[in-house]
């Protein structure tokens, strides 16, 4: 497959502003040399790539001043972190004449990326892009989705497919899909009804209870597959450039944590940042923070570690028949259980410590009996 076709090349000369020229030091720098000499025919492949992806609720825009290019300009301009990683950047995906073509083209290059065992950061553009890139997962039985968001965007009708109601078609395509996550949404912008509709698809946390403990993200983010992120999940006063202007939600550098968590997640293979719009701000706040929150995932995959010895252990829990199992990296201090369908097939759930301590006080964990329930239902 060669990729080239699918891109128009970032031009770098036009990225760099009097303000923000590349030091030495600077990823722009880093990425403009490594992008230069990957090509889809090359033997070396890159730990990451860059794409971006200026099409927003059925437009396109194909100038410099699309929203990839000016979160490119800002993310280019900022350091080099600690551990080396190869990244190159694609360009923008060409313009397609329909919705379709456009998720098609997705899916096909994610799948290749995925293939190769690629990690890519897709750079929107709207949020219903992640209906193409979800197609790149059919074949994966745990495929793991989470959104971080204020809203659900879920509508029934004949609506045209948009940034608003993507899930509804995600969730028709994937019926199967194993569980669905929604990180930061604001009850007040949803409501326990619709809530409830989605209860049995996964976990999921509120604004409030993410700032009560944002462990409980970490955990998610571990097991996920791909993390849609919208820009609207952080509150106007620190992105005042998105769709959904809301005066709650994330800060900024909230966002920036879910990030790293998501980078560091052993899992994920692709990284969705959409929802920022074209500013009449001079200062460009929300593409700067785009920046950030992207640097900061790339900086999680830099940190990523391959599981160690992990110690297991064995919990033997009143009425059970089977020993529940867990699995703990002393090095990393995570821990995990094993799930177990009927049938013997058996997957591992990132889970917390203090889920540990319940098994080993004679107590089922809910999340573990979650998961077995799902696992039995999904392989039948």
């Amino acid at each position: 497959m060669d990729l080239s076709e699918y891109f128009v090349p970032v031009d770098f000369s036009r990225l760099k502003s009097d303000r923000d020229l590349w030091g030495r030091y600077s990823f722009g720098s880093m990425i403009k040399k490594t992008s230069e000499k990957f090509s889809g025919s090359q033997l070396k492949k890159p730990d990451v790539v860059i794409l971006g992806v200026p099409y927003s609720n059925g437009e396109y825009f194909k100038d410099e001043y699309a929203i990839p290019n000016k979160i490119r300009s800002s993310l280019y301009s900022l350091g080099l972190i600690e551990k080396k990683l190869n990244i190159s950047d694609l360009g923008n995906l060409k313009p397609a004449t329909t919705h379709k073509g456009t998720f098609l083209a997705l899916r096909d290059v994610i799948e290749y990326l995925r293939e190769a065992d690629i990690i890519t950061v897709v750079i929107g553009g709207s949020q219903e892009l992640t209906i193409g890139i979800c197609e790149a997962f059919t074949n994966d039985r745990f495929f793991w989705l989470t959104a971080v968001d204020a809203r659900l965007d879920i509508k029934k009708g004949v609506e045209k497919t948009n940034s608003t109601n993507y899930l509804s078609q995600v969730f028709k395509n994937h019926p199967h899909l194993f569980q669905f996550s929604l990180v930061g949404y604001q009850n007040h912008l949803v409501g326990e009804v619709l809530m409830d509709k989605v209860a049995g698809f996964g976990e999921h946390i509120r604004l409030g209870q993410l700032r009560e403990n944002f462990q409980k993200a970490e955990l998610i983010m571990r097991s996920t597959s791909f993390i849609t992120f919208d820009m609207g999940a952080i509150r106007n006063s620190d992105a005042p450039g998105t769709c959904q202007n809301n005066p709650n939600g994330l800060f900024g550098e909230d966002a920036c944590l879910l990030a790293r968590y998501a980078g560091l997640s052993q899992n994920l293979s692709v990284f969705g940042l959409f929802g920022a719009i074209r500013e009449h701000q001079t200062d460009g706040q929300t593409p700067r923070l785009a920046a950030e929150i992207i640097w900061y995932f790339l900086e999680g995959v830099s940190q990523r570690k391959p599981s160690g010895k992990r110690i297991l252990y064995k919990v033997e829990i009143d009425g059970l028949e089977q020993a529940l199992v867990f699995l703990h990296d002393q090095e990393t201090n995570r821990w995990w259980f094993e799930v177990k369908s009927l049938k013997g097939e058996c997957i591992e759930i990132a889970c917390s410590e203090e889920e540990y301590r319940l098994a080993a006080s004679d107590e089922i964990p809910g999340r573990w009996l979650k998961f077995v329930q799902k696992l039995d239902h999904l392989l039948k």
